[in-house]
């Protein structure tokens, strides 16, 4: 069992007031509505101002549950009563008091619980505007055990007021009539309540608490008294369990108490005692079967959507959602559940947008701890695309459509180089470093890195001119590009502080593919590629026409690399 304390104002009887004052506009009640729907959940209406369909069921399942426990303990009294003539004559005037009794008792139950759930009705006849005022939330939680327990009262008072009754009258009260003015009473009140209980939180769970926690949210609500899953437990199996064992005894102990007093014969009395017996077992075979499924349904089916959204969440389903309807260990299960959830979009989310930012190959290996602060060395075909003249364009074009125009670019490159097996280590400007090879293992990477980066640079000059086509007709500058590709040894790892850096190569390859570009410019070549590249490109199966070939001292180099302008 597990309590969640309820505050003061749960038993002020003009709650109901305050909450009429406090209680939004009914226009509200939509979000709640929108919510529910974008789960998947049943819609549950009752119409602004009308009796919610809830209360009624509540009414039916608490009389029913009653006037049967009050048939059940004449039942048993009538099998169990004393034989004296004191305890007969008792009896008579309790059958006549009992007329006035239950009204009574009726009235001040149904009063009780219409004040304590006076708040939730006045929710629900508002339309269930979101969000649900406090003690709404808190009395909702709590009114299946709250309601159960003041049925039971009127019980305890009979309890009480009989026997009271009888010493006033007589004088004197018997143990011969502890079976009508307390086993019977007891065991068939709480037998009442116990059903109650279990059909009013199947109840609650299905119609009243989705409405007032539309989102779901059971573990931010107030606090409220409630029983957990072995609470529930507990009530099913004294209710199925104990009281027909009880019942049972106390009818074999009343059939010897006739047998002793010699006013009853033998045979009519086993005759009866069997009949008894009988009745006994069919109705608590029959009663234990319905709790069984109504305390199976506010148990299996949470689980069952518990596991269903697991099933779903393995499956790469996300959005899937668990209905919260429940404080105990189960809705502690589905709140878990939905957390586990929501972590694992934050986590898809981040990992989509570092993707944005590095490249998801080098993204997966930096998530997994390969990648130490420092570096390692590696060979690699580096290609470094700039855009010639962009200063210049710059100067003369509004910043926004720069921004638009070098985004177009890069978005065109960046897709072109993916699907060339490469990925862009980083935008600088308007230029972008290109790396093919990097990652790969096979003993034919540096090969087959050269083919993929020579395939890359001859079509970014393709694509490059599809989108000058479109730049013309919109009446915009044509973009004119610098290719250098170069391969050699690079330094890939981890560049920069121990609490901010990226992922990244350096080394003279790098320099003398941006060299190369730069001389692009000046030679008036859109592509420029080493001899190593070259050669290594050729192995890979790729040839290209080469339009011009010379030794060139680059800047910073002292010893001459032969380049290679490719047509």
């Amino acid at each position: 069992m597990s309590t969640r304390g309820a505050s003061a104002e749960d038993v002020s009887p003009a709650a109901g007031a305050t909450v009429e004052r406090v209680l939004p506009a009914p226009a509200g009640a939509g979000a709640g509505t929108d919510r529910r729907a974008a789960r998947g959940e049943p819609a549950v209406r009752s119409s602004a101002g009308g009796v919610p369909a809830w209360l009624v069921l509540l009414f039916v399942i608490a009389f029913t549950a009653n006037m049967l426990a009050g048939w059940t303990t004449r039942l048993t009294i009538d099998l169990m009563r004393g034989v004296s003539p004191f305890a007969m004559a008792v009896r008579t005037r309790d059958l006549a008091i009992l007329p006035y009794w239950s009204p009574i008792a009726y009235v001040l139950a149904t009063s009780t619980i219409l004040v304590y759930l006076w708040p939730v009705i006045a929710y629900f006849r508002a339309g269930t505007p979101a969000p649900a005022p406090a003690v709404v939330q808190r009395r909702a939680l709590a009114a299946p055990l709250a309601v159960a327990t003041m049925g039971f009262i009127p019980w305890l008072i009979g309890i009480v007021l009989m026997p009271t009754i009888t010493v006033i009258r007589d004088g004197t009260w018997s143990t011969d009539l502890l079976s009508q003015h307390v086993y019977s009473p007891l065991v068939n009140g709480f037998l009442a309540s116990a059903t109650t209980y279990l059909l009013l939180d199947w109840l609650f769970r299905t119609l009243v608490v989705p409405r007032v926690f539309p989102d779901g949210r059971l573990a931010d609500a107030p606090a409220a008294l409630v029983l957990g899953v072995r609470g529930r437990l507990l009530v099913f199996l004294v209710a199925i369990a104990f009281t027909p064992l009880f019942t049972m005894l106390g009818l074999l102990r009343a059939e010897l108490m006739r047998l002793h007093a010699g006013s009853e014969d033998p045979a009519r009395v086993i005759t009866e005692l069997a009949t008894a017996g009988t009745l006994v077992f069919a109705v608590f075979v029959a009663l234990g079967i319905f709790l069984t499924l109504v305390l199976a349904q506010t148990l299996t089916r949470p689980l069952a959507c518990v596991a269903d959204a697991l099933r779903r969440v393995r499956g790469g389903d996300l959005d899937v959602r668990v209905r919260v309807d429940a404080t105990d260990e189960v809705g502690l299960l589905e709140n878990g559940v939905n957390a586990l959830v929501e972590t694992l979009q934050d986590r898809e989310r981040i990992l989509r947008t570092f993707g944005r930012i590095v490249e998801p190959a080098v993204r997966d290996r930096l998530l997994a701890g390969d990648v130490g602060l420092g570096g390692e060395l590696r060979h690699a075909t580096v290609v470094f695309c700039d855009l010639r003249g962009f200063t210049a364009l710059a100067e003369r074009t509004p910043p926004a459509e720069v921004v638009a125009t070098l985004n177009e670019f890069f978005s065109l490159m960046t897709a072109w180089v993916r699907s060339c097996g490469g990925y862009v280590d980083k935008f600088i400007g308007d230029a972008l470093l290109v790396i093919f090879g990097l990652l790969e293992e096979r003993e034919d990477a540096g090969a087959t890195g050269a083919a993929a980066a020579m395939r890359c640079a001859l079509g970014m000059r393709e694509r490059l001119a599809d989108l000058n086509a479109a730049r013309t007709a919109a009446g915009k500058a044509p973009l004119v590009v610098s290719v250098g590709v170069h391969a050699g040894e690079v330094l890939a790892g981890r560049i920069g502080a121990e609490d901010r850096h990226e992922y990244t190569v350096i080394g003279d390859t790098v320099n003398v593919a941006a060299r190369l570009q730069q001389l692009c410019k000046e030679s008036e070549h859109a592509v420029l590629v080493s001899e190593t590249a070259y050669e290594l490109a050729s192995t890979g199966g790729v040839h290209c026409t080469v339009a011009q070939r010379d030794a060139v001292t680059l800047r910073g180099r002292r010893e001459p690399v032969r380049v290679f302008a490719i047509a």
